[in-house]
């Protein structure tokens, strides 16, 4: 199913740029570098910021994992996410964090929280950034209700909300249920969080059209909105391995206005930033990984160079 969803999306596209072909190659293209480098330091910051804010959880849980380690083990369970349902994803951060003293029952707690958490954020960001869109405003005033999304989204956290309705939504997409609370006090301060990291997210994407082409700076509501609904409509397709083809889909209807209406462009840069996005992500993990190799490294040299020290002061 997931093959034949894909295979569409990307017939779809391809067969946007194909027609279009001629405005692609007559468009004012460019290779910004500065812009290019600030989409990597926006979206390394929407990485970094959801691994700190999965650390969070675990911490106001009790279990307060070393950073690095606990980052490590997030940014690796990211390679399980192109198997489809993020199944693999799940137990492999379980299993990984375990040896920290984490026990599986809080790791799956603390997973279904992050979900809830992104999930709830990313409505939050979108309804923030709705309202700053001209054409939205002059269809209806009634655009600036979305604003409340934010509070709706909230009182959804409430360990009250989140054990009777949330619980029964994860087990109908499949997700892990939450059986331990955290303070809604926690709660609103890590959803704060995942809302900022979602306009980072938003920033990179939209410097990543900057490096490329011209765009309006008037677009960037649009483009803000553009990420979290494509995380989103990832989510609800869970069958989708990385939300690919639905994300893609997502960025070619959405940012068609901001190039000048034109699908073929649209199509074009949705496959572009899907493989940018990506080349981030496998980067940052590898980044990550070394880093982590490496100090594992000196600390068992220095473990091995202070037990021959210690040997040889022995008679």
């Amino acid at each position: 199913m997931q093959v034949l969803l894909i295979g569409v999306v990307f017939y779809y596209l391809g067969r946007n740029i194909r027609g279009g072909w001629p405005e692609i190659s007559g468009r004012d293209w460019q290779f910004n570098i500065p812009w290019l480098i600030l989409s990597v330091v926006f979206l390394g910051g929407l990485f970094f910021g959801h691994a700190g804010c999965w650390l969070a959880i675990l911490w106001r849980f009790k279990y307060p994992v070393p950073i690095l380690p606990g980052v490590y083990v997030w940014f690796k369970s990211l390679l399980a996410r192109y198997v489809p349902g993020n199944v693999l994803m799940v137990l492999g951060r379980v299993v990984m964090i375990e040896p920290y003293g984490v026990p599986k029952r809080i790791s799956f707690t603390s997973v279904a929280y992050e979900q809830a958490l992104v999930a709830a954020s990313a409505a939050t960001a979108i309804a923030i950034a709705l309202p700053f869109l001209e054409r939205l405003r002059d269809v209806s005033s009634l655009i600036w209700l979305v604003l409340l999304v934010p509070p709706m989204a909230l009182v959804g956290l409430h360990p009250v909300v989140l054990g009777r309705i949330g619980n029964w939504v994860f087990r109908k997409i499949k997700r892990e249920t939450i059986e331990q609370f955290l303070p809604f006090k926690d709660i609103v301060w890590i959803f704060g969080f995942y809302v900022v990291w979602w306009l980072v997210a938003g920033m990179g994407l939209f410097s990543m059209m900057r490096a490329i082409t011209e765009v309006d700076i008037a677009d960037l509501p649009l483009v803000l909105v553009s990420a979290p609904l494509a995380w989103l409509a990832s989510v609800v397709v869970f069958i989708s391995p990385s939300g690919l083809g639905v994300r893609e889909l997502v960025y070619s209807s959405l940012l068609i206005s901001a190039f000048g209406n034109d699908t073929a462009v649209a199509s074009a840069f949705a496959i572009v930033i899907r493989f940018w996005q990506t080349l981030v992500e496998v980067g940052l993990v590898v980044i990550v990984m070394g880093i982590v190799k490496v100090r594992h490294l000196k600390i068992k040299a220095a473990t091995a160079a202070a037990e021959t020290v210690e040997s040889e002061g022995q008679p």
